[in-house]
């Protein structure tokens, strides 16, 4: 049997154990993009565009505005705008003038696009459930919280950078 010592063993410093998280947190964000894309195009959508869905769904019974669906995505109102065209070709979606404002449009989904939506969503969860087989849910637990406190503070920090 092999002993070792625990104390002979170095530990990483901090800095270094922050980078290993970090890219741990971008490859398995990276690989559970991929996954999905995969996935939802078996529906004829990627996870973008299953975002943008449920950006639109979110907006309710009136619908979302184009600046919804940006913030949601994270990117500009020029690009949500293109993107929500590209999903009213494909029938997923559909503009109609905002009552509150005249210059304005409400993004509604079409009935084709909520079952894509339902569908890609009973497709998320199979494949979140398949990804956590055999998991511990103690350490999935501790994951989730350990993943909300770093978002947390990376989000309570404007961290300067100094050449």
């Amino acid at each position: 049997m092999l002993m070792v010592n625990i104390l002979t063993i170095p530990m990483p410093d901090r800095s270094e154990l922050a980078l290993q998280l970090t890219d741990a947190v971008v490859a398995a964000a990276a690989t559970l993009q991929r996954s999905g894309d995969r996935a939802f195009r078996s529906y004829g959508l990627g996870a973008r565009a299953q975002s943008a869905l449920v950006a639109v769904d979110q907006g309710g019974a009136d619908g979302a505005r184009p600046s919804e669906v940006a913030r949601h995505l994270g990117v500009s109102r020029a690009a949500a705008t293109t993107f929500i065209q590209r999903l009213e070709a494909k029938g997923l979606v559909e503009t109609t003038p905002d009552s509150d404002d005249d210059r304005g449009v409400r993004v509604t989904l079409t009935r084709r696009g909520l079952e894509a939506l339902l569908k890609a969503g009973q497709l998320e969860r199979r494949l979140a459930a398949r990804t956590i087989e055999g998991l511990p849910a103690s350490s999935i637990t501790r994951t989730v919280a350990l993943l909300q406190e770093l978002k947390r503070r990376l989000e309570g920090r404007q961290i300067a950078v100094v050449p």
